[in-house]
């Protein structure tokens, strides 16, 4: 089989699908759809999955976990009466960790390795792994979210990913951990506005048709007019993970449904690399 990249996606991690038995019916079909990107990310056969969350935010340094296997309990700090502690044992795969973060410092970045076991896992990270395997059997490298990094430098990290894919000749799956629009409010189930839901729909069109450098040419926009949650990067690192592919190696999907939360637009989206 193939190594390297074999599918970059965009997963939801709103905290209200935190505990799936108490979520709210207008996120129904995001869990469902959370579910079934999942099955298509197991059917790639993955060696790791590399999870950038948009709630692991650092200043300087791009950090890159090393653990050879995450335990502990999730707690919200934004909503701790949803996610009050919420247990997780998964493998991790420090040589790919490794290698990841030298990739990144090879393309002049500042990158680092989280060794520490005293780390604990941001809900960006506990709450789409949960539904994308279930079973906590695929090996997990996770990184955080460089705050003075431009959209620029996070699709160089995500060339960073292909190229540490690569290298190890490992089938690797990409997720980017973030919400489209991202312009929050006080009510649960408030939709982000009719514009910015076109922007989300206009900007999905693009990935399922394979159009990724329109898509990179259109974020910059797209984010600043839509709030796209921590200002696009993730899903700048998403497409950077897919470049170079070509286009008629790419097959994109949009599983489950499109929905709210608080005013941002939450999808499950993937594009697989044939």
């Amino acid at each position: 089989m193939n190594s390297g990249i074999v599918m970059s996606a965009i997963a939801s991690h709103s905290p209200r699908i935190g505990i799936e038995a108490s979520a709210p019916h207008f996120l129904r079909g995001v869990i469902a759809g959370e579910y079934a990107l999942g099955r298509a990310i197991q059917e790639a056969e993955p060696d790791v999955i590399v999870l950038q969350s948009a709630h692991w935010v650092t200043t300087f340094t791009w950090y890159v976990t090393c653990q050879a296997r995450h335990t502990g309990a999730c707690v919200s700090d934004e909503l701790p009466d949803l996610i009050p502690g919420i247990p997780y044992d998964r493998p991790g795969d420090p040589e790919f960790g490794a290698l990841l973060a030298e990739e990144i410092k090879a393309g002049g970045l500042l990158a680092g390795r989280n060794e520490t076991p005293h780390y604990k896992w941001d809900y960006g990270t506990f709450v789409p792994l949960q539904y994308l395997d279930p079973a906590q059997r695929i090996p997990v490298v996770t990184m955080g979210t460089c705050i003075l990094a431009d959209l620029d430098e996070c699709y160089r990290v995500g060339i960073a990913v292909r190229d540490a894919a690569v290298k190890s000749g490992k089938r690797v799956v990409f997720v980017a951990s973030s919400a489209l629009s991202h312009k929050l409010v006080r009510n649960p189930a408030a939709w982000p506005t009719a514009e910015h839901q076109a922007l989300d729909r206009r900007f999905v069109a693009m990935l399922r048709d394979g159009r990724l450098e329109e898509a990179r040419q259109f974020l910059p926009g797209f984010a600043a007019e839509a709030a796209v949650e921590m200002g696009g990067r993730n899903v700048a690192s998403m497409l950077g993970a897919l470049d170079g592919c070509s286009p008629d190696r790419l097959v994109g999907a949009e599983y489950g449904e499109y929905g709210p939360s608080s005013g941002a637009g939450h999808t499950n989206f993937g594009i697989r690399v044939q």
